[in-house]
Parts: C-alpha cells; sequence; structure tokens
C-alpha cells in the first residue's frame, strides 16, 4: 500500500530541498571556504575551545575539530539540520567531539566560555542575518578573556552600476511594460549573473561595524557614499555587498565569492553627464528604502525608491483588496 505524505511531510521535504541546495552551495564556494579555513587554522589550538554559531551543515565546527580543539560547540536554529551536523562529524571522524544545540544563540545559555567564536551569519547585504547583535551578545555571554571572534569586521559596500538589458518592453514583444516596470524598480533584487552589471566606479563603504568592539545594535538608516562621474547619466543601479575582515589580513569580499548575491538598487537615469551621485540606504522591518541624487552644475536631480511606493500605487488603481 503506497503512503501518503501529510502536509507537513510535504513542508519539510520542501524546506529540505531548498536548505540541502543551499549549503551545497555554499560548501562549492573555494573563496568562502579557503578564507575561513586559514582564519581558523590561525585561531584554534589543541587547546582551544570553539563555539560555530549559526552552524548551518556544522562544517566550520568539525574542521576546528579535525584541527583538534579541546571543546566544540555547534549552535543552529533549524533543527532539520541537526543530523546533517551529526553525519558530518562522524564522516571525519570527530562525532564524538562536536556537541550541536539546536535554537538561537541569543536565547541560548551555555555553562562553558569559547577561546574562539565563529559565526557566518554574513547576509547578502553584510548585516541581514543579524550579524551585529548576535556576536555582541557571543561576546558579552561565551567569548573568554583573550578570546577571539570570527569575523571581526563586517562592512557593506556599494557601487553605481549600468545594469544591462534594461528595456521598456519585453523582449521579443512589441508592447509597452512602462507601468510594470516602474512598480518593479522598488525592490532590490540579488544579482546572480555578474555579467549583467558593468560597474562605473569603485565600491565605497557605506556602513563599517567593528565586531569586536560595538556594544549596540545598528539603526541601519542613513547609510551613504557618493562619487564624481564623467557621466552620472550611465548609471541606473547602485548594487550593494558585502566585505569582512575574518581576521588580520584575512578579508572576504563577496563580489569574489559564488554564494553571496550583490544586491540591486535599481533607478532610472538621470539626464546630465559630469557630477557627483549621492546614494542613501535604510533598512526597517526587512524593506528598503533608497534615494539617489544627481548634482551637476548646482542642479540637484532626486530619485526615491521604496516598496511601500509600488504597493501605493498598485491601491490607488484599485489593485489591493
Amino acid at each position: 500500500m503506497k503512503e501518503e505524505n501529510n502536509d507537513e511531510d510535504l513542508k519539510l521535504i520542501g524546506h529540505l530541498e531548498h536548505t540541502l541546495l543551499y549549503h551545497e552551495i555554499l560548501l562549492r564556494d573555494k573563496v568562502r571556504n579557503v578564507l575561513f579555513t586559514r582564519a581558523l587554522k590561525r585561531a584554534v589550538t589543541e587547546r582551544s575551545r570553539v563555539l560555530d554559531i549559526g552552524a548551518g551543515s556544522g562544517v566550520w565546527a568539525v574542521f576546528a575539530a579535525k584541527l583538534g580543539a579541546k571543546k566544540v560547540t555547534a549552535i543552529e536554529s533549524d533543527k532539520s539540520l541537526l543530523p546533517i551536523i551529526k553525519a558530518h562529524a562522524n564522516e571525519n571522524g570527530v562525532g564524538d567531539k562536536v556537541e550541536v544545540v539546536i535554537g538561537n544563540s541569543t536565547e541560548i545559555d551555555l555553562k562553558s566560555r569559547y577561546d574562539v567564536i565563529v559565526s557566518e551569519t554574513i547576509g547578502n547585504q553584510a548585516f541581514d542575518e543579524a550579524i551585529v547583535p548576535t556576536m555582541i551578545d557571543a561576546r558579552k555571554r561565551f567569548l573568554a578573556k583573550g578570546g577571539v571572534i570570527i569575523p571581526e569586521m563586517v562592512e557593506l559596500v556599494a557601487a553605481p552600476a549600468i545594469l544591462l538589458n534594461e528595456t521598456e518592453t519585453p523582449l521579443g514583444v512589441p508592447v509597452s511594460s512602462n507601468f510594470l516596470n516602474g512598480l518593479a524598480s522598488n525592490f532590490t533584487f540579488k544579482l546572480q549573473d555578474r555579467s549583467m552589471i558593468e560597474l562605473l566606479a569603485g565600491p565605497k563603504p557605506i556602513k563599517t561595524v567593528d565586531l569586536t568592539t560595538i556594544k549596540e545594535d545598528l539603526s541601519y538608516t542613513g547609510f551613504t557614499a557618493s562619487w564624481n562621474m564623467a557621466n552620472v547619466g550611465e548609471a541606473n543601479a547602485v548594487v550593494l555587498w558585502a566585505r569582512s575582515r575574518l581576521l588580520s589580513g584575512i578579508n572576504l569580499d563577496a563580489w569574489k565569492t559564488t554564494n553571496w548575491s550583490p544586491v540591486v538598487c535599481r533607478f532610472k537615469p538621470f539626464n546630465t553627464e559630469k557630477g557627483r551621485l549621492d546614494f542613501e540606504l535604510s533598512i526597517n522591518s526587512n524593506q528598503r528604502f533608497w534615494t539617489v541624487n544627481a548634482t551637476s552644475g548646482g542642479v540637484v536631480q532626486k530619485r526615491s525608491h521604496a516598496p511601500v511606493f509600488a504597493f501605493t500605487r498598485i491601491k490607488l488603481s484599485g489593485g489591493v483588496v
């Protein structure tokens, strides 16, 4: 008799598909892997107690155990990853050395203090996986005196760009779609194919956080950068991505990795040439609000974008019940 899956089973299957494929992508990211491996090799000794926060598949906890760490604890909030972490440890001969704790690190009490705390909760926009409050809490409650954290610094950078192949009409269809395109430009999107973007100037940090010293979480508003450009009118987007210092001299640039996706903020090009482009980003309740100003010859042009603008236009058009 054929066994049918109930709704909860089907939800778990769908969740596992996303989760396992995502962690496969992480494990194939050579740049990421080499840098975190190098940092752990420098930090971990046979006397080290290591805490891995947001352990995922458990790769860093397992590697720390293989380096000979005295004690390793892996914290992961997704309980479906528990057997993955345990299997990962067993496959590598360190199953008896890796303790797994399920939950959010800020809500868990641990009896131990740790010499090394590692967390890869760096989001596509640097701070969108709560690395700042996570590491503030971990330093206060779990870090041993003289201990180290990985990463030490995280920053969000931005660069003006041309988003290629932007068109007012569907490709191959002689129909205008300005209204849809205008609405869609109020939402950011993850850049899967970097060949779609041509950077027009070098990246600049719009927010840098020293995780070893910061005491309070960010407000996530007023992140800014400016560029003097020969042709401001070429730009139709600002691209965001993360950079991080894992340990001194070990720097991660998410643009060079394969699993982190830069985030694109679009806008209508300005009718100007040489001038200054100013960008400001605020993040509130997972919504992004950004403004882009072009200043040339004393004249300022402004573009403002936010998901609520699209919602308002749809609502005024009778599209929201």
